[in-house]
């Protein structure tokens, strides 16, 4: 199963990274951008099954730029926006959007329709890619921000997973400390990350249920009385 990759379009930087997150913690990689240029430049780097469009107070603009994205590549296409009347979200769906989201919005409904989304959308090429060069071996991609299990699946981290992951991969096959992965967390935030052996075994806990999600078992194995080590490289 490959892990569904998404890009929100909003120029409200809370609800987006709101929105984020709650789709990275139902293990959907998803990354935001607050204008259509950015959104394009992501696109053209390749590798989305669907975006998310907050278009409320677009208008026609927004419409366009739904027929335009419909026209140009397989992409799911789901509409969201503060304010939006039964008339504009009717426009957006003959624009070619695949569902659009009333006020008010839930995140976890967001995740629900891409996850059912994601079932009807075809095999992308970048899929296929991902398959095709797999490594064998679980990996660090993306300056850190993606793990990549044997099959080609990619799970998108969090700041905290990243480091994590880096320091058990960094000695895969010895055990790390809580301690140790503590007060690494510590350095790279600059003091300011929770970093205590419960803050530890809750991001441990998180990144295994995404990875679950995403349809792998990740190999971090726990080493009673000490920490955790990365069993499979």
């Amino acid at each position: 199963m490959n892990q569904l990759r998404i890009l929100m379009m909003s120029p409200d930087e809370v609800s987006r990274s709101t929105a984020v997150s709650t789709l990275l913690q139902a293990g959907i990689s998803a990354r935001g951008c607050s204008t259509s240029l950015e959104l394009f430049g992501l696109l053209h780097g390749g590798g989305c099954d669907a975006v998310v469009l907050d278009i409320g107070a677009s208008g026609e603009i927004g419409y366009a730029l739904v027929a335009r994205l419909r026209g140009s590549a397989p992409l799911g296409i789901v509409v969201a926006g503060q304010g939006m009347s039964v008339d504009s979200r009717l426009r957006c769906l003959q624009s070619g959007a695949d569902a659009c989201l009333p006020d008010p919005q839930d995140p976890r409904e967001l995740a629900c329709i891409l996850l059912s989304l994601a079932r009807r959308l075809p095999a992308t090429e970048a899929m296929s890619q991902a398959e095709e060069t797999a490594t064998g071996q679980w990996e660090l991609r993306d300056q850190g921000w993606t793990l990549a299990a044997p099959s080609g699946t990619a799970i998108s981290l969090s700041a905290n997973e990243r480091l994590i992951v880096r320091a058990l991969l960094e000695v895969a096959g010895r055990a790390v400390g809580r301690d140790e992965l503590g007060a690494g967390l510590q350095a790279e935030g600059g003091g300011v990350r929770a970093s205590s052996s419960r803050s530890i075994d809750v991001i441990v806990s998180r990144l295994r249920r995404k990875a679950e999600l995403a349809g792998v078992m990740l190999p971090i194995r726990t080493v009673y009385g000490s920490g955790y080590l990365f069993a499979d490289r």
